[in-house]
């Protein structure tokens, strides 16, 4: 799956959900240029095949990629929330990156959590 199949599958979800949210305000506070982390989650992936905005020299990466480089928790929650992945699952991935060194470190521990093989079986599950 490429990252843009990826977005389009994630435009679908709301712009906010609870878990997502409260660690942004609480891990991730101040002014972004996104409105929400579905604003964030898709206009990255949806640059994931091309340069982007960080000039990458690397071409047409897949989902799993961006997944496993995308260095914003608030967002790896949202798309486990957009995802319908279990709240207490979701919940724990939260309270185990719980701010937690850099964002980089945050991020590897809610990819502990859930993994890239469990976002590829709840994306295999939307209509």
């Amino acid at each position: 799956m490429t990252g843009r199949v990826f977005a389009r599958k994630l435009r679908f979800a709301h712009s906010h959900y609870p878990i997502s949210d409260a660690y942004e305000r609480d891990y991730l506070p101040g002014k972004h240029w996104w409105s929400s982390q579905r604003e964030h989650v898709t206009a990255w992936l949806d640059e994931i095949d091309g340069p982007g905005a960080y000039d990458r020299a690397s071409r047409g990466l897949a989902a799993r990629h961006a997944y496993m480089h995308f260095q914003c928790a608030p967002g790896l929650l949202w798309i486990a929330e957009a995802l319908g992945e279990d709240t207490s699952i979701v919940q724990f991935a939260s309270d185990s990156a719980a701010g937690i060194g850099r964002g980089g470190t945050q991020c590897a521990a809610i990819r502990r959590v859930i993994p890239w093989e469990r976002i590829e079986i709840l994306v295999s599950q939307i209509r």
